[in-house]
């Protein structure tokens, strides 16, 4: 097991709510925006039933991806907004244990080791990841809540969980403009038939 570090100094950071906003704008206005878009679809002339269907499920059903992905992306927030400390942290060790119903897949639970204010404290994340990022007595960053030091993530972990947040969000807001602009892209790409 590795020396814990007492870190030079606690960096507390300030982070703009700005990113909460934009969160808070998307959440609302993007499925209204989807429901407009099936109504447009719903109400275009000139389609035949199928199209309409086929389409206003493209407007629709990404949907799904687009609530996951901002779920995700608001747990992130949510971290960032109370863990505001920054410190240095050790990776103390790495648990694993199988991942239900998925054969031999594994889920890894770093645990890190790191000092707040005169208390030395040892956090895990609740929840696995198929991956793990770290490697035993790695030091890595770690943001802390003040008042609460089990309030915690490490960014290392959370570029994973980001990067997936985005893809969803990506895919639950580029199909149904498809779906909207899917009789143009029918004529477009007409030749192909």
């Amino acid at each position: 097991m590795g020396r814990i570090q007492k870190p030079q100094k606690a960096i507390r950071i300030e982070r703009p709510d700005n990113a909460r906003r934009i969160w808070c704008f998307l959440a609302v206005c993007w499925p209204v925006l989807c429901f407009i878009f099936a109504g447009i679809v719903m109400c275009r002339p000139g389609q035949a039933g199928e199209e309409r269907i086929v389409d206003t499920m493209f407007t629709l059903f990404p949907l799904i991806f687009f609530t996951i992905g901002m779920a995700m992306w608001n747990r992130l927030l949510k971290e960032q907004r109370y863990a505001t400390v920054l410190t240095m942290a050790t990776v103390a060790c790495i648990r694993s244990r199988p991942h239900i119903g998925a054969g031999n897949k594994r889920n890894y639970f770093p645990e890190y080791e790191f000092r707040a204010g005169e208390k030395t404290c040892r956090v895990k994340y609740s929840s696995g990841y198929s991956r793990c990022y770290v490697k035993e007595g790695q030091q890595v960053k770690l943001y802390y809540a003040p008042d609460n030091p089990n309030v915690f993530y490490v960014p290392i972990m959370q570029r994973h969980d980001k990067r997936w947040a985005m893809l969803l969000c990506g895919v639950g807001i580029v199909y149904p403009l498809v779906g909207l602009f899917a009789s143009r892209l029918r004529s477009v790409f007409s030749f192909l038939e």
